[in-house]
């Protein structure tokens, strides 16, 4: 598929404690992705783009849900000192690997 500079495109990137959906699905273009790099978007937040909207939400989704799920386990992990999950990954219907996040020890 080619892109030219005013054809949109969907882009998905990883969420924060805080992020809503709105964070983290957005749809753009090749300048306005070029702005999002200079206004501050890294690779470390790994930046996906989709042709799709429909794929979009679905990534942005499972992403959303795995930070979710990860907060609870670290809450989780407070209440009970001797539970320990160093890693969650969700994968999609196909069997890849669609989110992954190093948690580290919980008792901290």
């Amino acid at each position: 598929m080619r892109f030219g500079p005013d054809d949109k495109f969907w882009v998905v990137v990883d969420p924060t404690p805080v992020s809503e959906l709105g964070d983290i699905l957005f749809e753009t273009t090749l300048h306005g992705l070029e702005l999002q790099f200079k206004g501050g978007l890294t690779m470390a937040q790994n930046p996906t783009i989709f042709t799709d909207q429909q794929e979009a939400k679905y990534e942005a989704f499972g992403r959303l849900t795995a930070m979710r799920a990860a907060q609870a386990v670290l809450r989780a992990g407070r209440e009970n000192p001797e539970a320990r999950v160093d890693r969650i990954e969700i994968y999609g219907a196909d069997g890849k690997l669609v989110f992954e996040a190093n948690l580290g020890d919980v008792r901290r």
